[in-house]
């Protein structure tokens, strides 16, 4: 009785404070009605290639206020964003209502309870600050967060297939997050039914990929410039550091940035960055392990989420809008794994970016990654919960009584797996 007290009062402290960091940042959502303050550049970049275009220009060397970084079909199947571009108003409330069906649609994956419910619409709005980014920038990568919600939704259903073939739509738009198809060869089915997800994940991004080349073959060049140009090293790309991390906040230069700082050079750097990539891929090798007759294993939805959130940890491009997208599989995994490890998982993303983008621990250093290592911090407690859950016997398998579909726990091992 004591303990369970115990627990409720710590919980209920959690609650508070991860309110607090996430109330934090409502005032500055004031912007929207402000004058003096610009918003909405990416989308201007959008519409201004659309402008290009329709005058038979290369969008890729007219687009302002900024290059232009997408294929060109995406450019005209977000040409009704534009109209809604006009004010900042107008188009927070078209992604705020984008970001919250997301939210519902996620639902389905979570226990039908109110808790749970409305822990998914803080993750949505709050979770690594990255919506408050979206709104900031009206970056079209908005889009990706119902491909994404739609991929792991189908994955809980078990509808591989299609679940990878919306993968492979995500990632044809920021084209980086390809490298996460590679969890659907981690799926703990058939060997066939991995290669054929995997295939179709590529597939789909390819089909994308080609009719762009096909229908805008004469913007390909330039396209091809811009990419190769945001490589590491190239004329477009943007490095990490106090300086210019709040524009890419990843893994590659956070740890070159740390050996930096105490005057360390090559080869530490790239020994310590391959040490910490064989580490974590150890972790999730053994969080993801196949049922035997001691432990049981993932549900198939955790297993590719929490792969995709390794993945997407070591991408050397990771602009601050761009964690929104590791919402969906952060909230899918934790309630594979369990109930309490999704909702820890929630409030650390809320708290860890709060409080270290708002300077309570004082850094420079770390603020400048404030997204990078909530989203670190995130992934290495869902991996330690399910290694825990299987290698403990904790299994706490919960079904939605509304969709059927299995959302929480690990499933129990058979007593008479080999």
């Amino acid at each position: 009785m004591r303990y369970a007290v115990r627990r409720r009062v710590l919980t209920l402290i959690l609650i508070v404070v991860t309110g607090a960091a996430g109330i934090r940042d409502l005032p500055k959502f004031d912007y929207f009605f402000r004058v003096d303050r610009h918003l909405g550049w990416d989308l201007d970049v959008v519409c201004s290639s659309l402008h290009a275009l329709s005058d038979g220009h290369d969008p890729y060397l007219e687009s302002k206020p900024l290059p232009l970084p997408y294929p060109v079909i995406h450019v005209y199947l977000w040409k009704p964003l534009c109209a809604v571009s006009v004010s900042p108003l107008v188009y927070g409330i078209v992604f705020t209502l984008i970001a919250a069906a997301s939210a519902i649609l996620l639902w389905r994956i979570v226990p039908p309870m109110a808790f749970d419910r409305i822990a998914v619409l803080a993750a949505i709005f709050l979770s690594f600050n990255a919506f408050r980014w979206q709104l900031e920038s009206g970056n079209a990568a908005i889009v990706e967060l119902p491909l994404a919600v739609t991929s792991v939704v189908l994955l809980a259903a078990r509808r591989y297939l299609w679940a990878a073939v919306f993968f492979g739509l995500l990632a044809s738009l920021k084209l980086l997050p390809l490298f996460g198809a590679i969890a659907f060869l981690c799926l703990p089915e058939s060997t066939r039914l991995r290669f054929q997800s995997f295939a179709l994940a590529i597939g789909s991004f390819l089909i994308v990929q080609a009719l762009n080349a096909i229908l805008f073959s004469q913007w390909l060049p330039s396209y091809g410039a811009q990419l190769m140009g945001r490589m590491p090293g190239g004329s477009f790309y943007e490095p990490g550091g106090p300086g210019g991390a709040v524009l890419n906040e990843d893994t590659i230069d956070f740890v070159l940035g740390v050996f930096q700082r105490f005057g360390i050079g090559e080869p530490l750097p790239g020994i310590a960055l391959a040490c910490l990539g064989t580490g974590v891929a150890c972790l999730t090798a053994m969080a993801c392990a196949r049922k035997t007759s001691e432990r049981g294993e993932l549900p198939p939805v955790a297993v590719v989420s929490l792969v995709v959130l390794t993945l997407w940890l070591f991408l050397f491009r990771q602009k601050p809008y761009g964690f929104e997208t590791f919402v969906p599989f952060m909230i899918a995994a934790g309630y594979g794994i369990g109930r309490r490890a999704a909702l820890y998982a929630i409030a650390a993303s809320i708290l860890v970016s709060g409080v270290i983008e708002s300077r309570i621990v004082d850094v420079p250093f770390l603020s400048a990654y404030y997204q990078l290592i909530a989203a670190w911090v995130v992934v290495l407690m869902l991996q330690l919960s399910a290694i825990m859950h299987l290698r403990l016997g904790i299994y706490n398998q919960t079904k939605d009584k509304r969709s059927g579909l299995d959302v929480g726990g690990c499933a129990v091992a058979d007593p008479g797996s080999p």
